[in-house]
């Protein structure tokens, strides 16, 4: 019986001893986060680093993130997770990278990320916890005390012969295309005689942008929080009168071609300043997320007004004269 208890006292303490291993081993886990910045702007991406030292022959269950790292935190990209060869002390390290954006300001805190783990055959798990990060988010500061200065044009790359090849090649077929089809249809379509009838003249551009501008007043968007959308309609407003006045391809220009494009018209000095302002400041609304003064806001329909009426005699368009023309004859 003594030999008994004593060989059940043996085989309880190997027990004891390989729990014992097994709980030191575990603490030599260490999981760690890291961050490529500590401070960002609304928008823009950054890294995060999520490392794991476990011994090798432990078993992991690596954690697989959604769409979002936090409520303020979007994982724009992931790596897939890395693991190294066993190093001398038996320990392997595991890696995952993320790109990271977040469009909230101030301080953001990214809490620690749980990773759990377990000895080779063991069925208890651990988790071990990375380190929580502090985010700096600094808004963009925007003077609005400052005058508005031209946007600067965009920079040129220079294209090779190569790239535009194919355009060429596909652009010739589709216009040998296009002329077969004109031939044929030319070929096989009888001409009709069409009897002339008068067009009554379509009311002038001048006169319709200030209807458009005045009708524009009176929905009082910006009023109602709907910045964007009412510099973006005095922008579509003054671009459809201007390319239906001048020669100007305004609709698919950029203000500062458009300033370009209309300076040899000889308009009045400040009539194109107001122009130049109204417009400036719609593209910092659209592009740049500006919140413009209400006074700036009313500002920019009265320029847009005054460049209308400024400039509309300017030029006659071409509808016009082709009626004054018809009248005469």
């Amino acid at each position: 019986m003594i030999i008994k208890g004593i060989k059940f006292s043996v085989f309880l303490s190997l027990i004891a001893l390989m729990l014992l291993s097994a709980g030191l081993r575990a603490q030599n886990v260490a999981a760690v986060s890291t961050l490529s910045t500590d401070t960002v702007v609304p928008g823009e991406q950054f890294g995060l680093e999520l490392n794991l030292k476990i011994p090798a022959d432990f078993q992991v269950n690596w954690p697989v993130f959604a769409d979002t790292l936090s409520s303020a935190v979007e994982i724009i990209q992931r790596s897939k997770t890395e693991t190294s060869e066993k190093d001398q002390d038996g320990n392997k390290i595991m890696r995952q990278q993320f790109v990271l954006t977040t469009f909230d300001t101030g301080w953001l805190y990214i809490p620690s990320l749980d990773i759990r783990f377990a000895p080779q055959g063991d069925t208890g798990f651990y988790t071990a916890q990375t380190n929580p990060l502090m985010l700096r988010v600094q808004a963009v500061a925007i003077d609005t005390t400052a005058s508005f200065k031209p946007i600067k044009d965009t920079e040129g790359v220079p294209v090779t012969f190569a790239e535009i090849l194919p355009w060429i090649i596909g652009i010739s077929g589709v216009i040998a295309l296009l002329a077969a089809i004109v031939w044929l249809i030319r070929r096989r379509k009888p001409k009709v005689v069409v009897a002339h009838t008068d067009i009554s003249p379509s009311v002038p551009p001048h006169i319709t942008a200030i209807e458009q501008l005045e009708q524009l007043r009176l929905e009082r968007l910006w009023q109602q929080g709907q910045l964007k959308n009412y510099h973006t309609r005095l922008s579509d407003i003054i671009r459809a009168y201007i390319e239906a006045s001048f020669p100007v391809n305004a609709i698919e220009m950029t203000t500062h071609e458009i300033l370009i494009a209309l300076k040899p018209l000889d308009i009045n000095t400040e009539a194109m300043n107001k122009l130049a302002l109204s417009l400036e400041l719609s593209d910092l609304v659209k592009f740049a997320k500006a919140q413009p003064t209400g006074m700036e806001n009313d500002m920019s329909l009265n320029h847009l007004i005054d460049f209308v009426n400024e400039s509309h005699q300017l030029m006659v368009p071409a509808a016009e004269n082709n009626v004054e023309k018809e009248a005469k004859s």
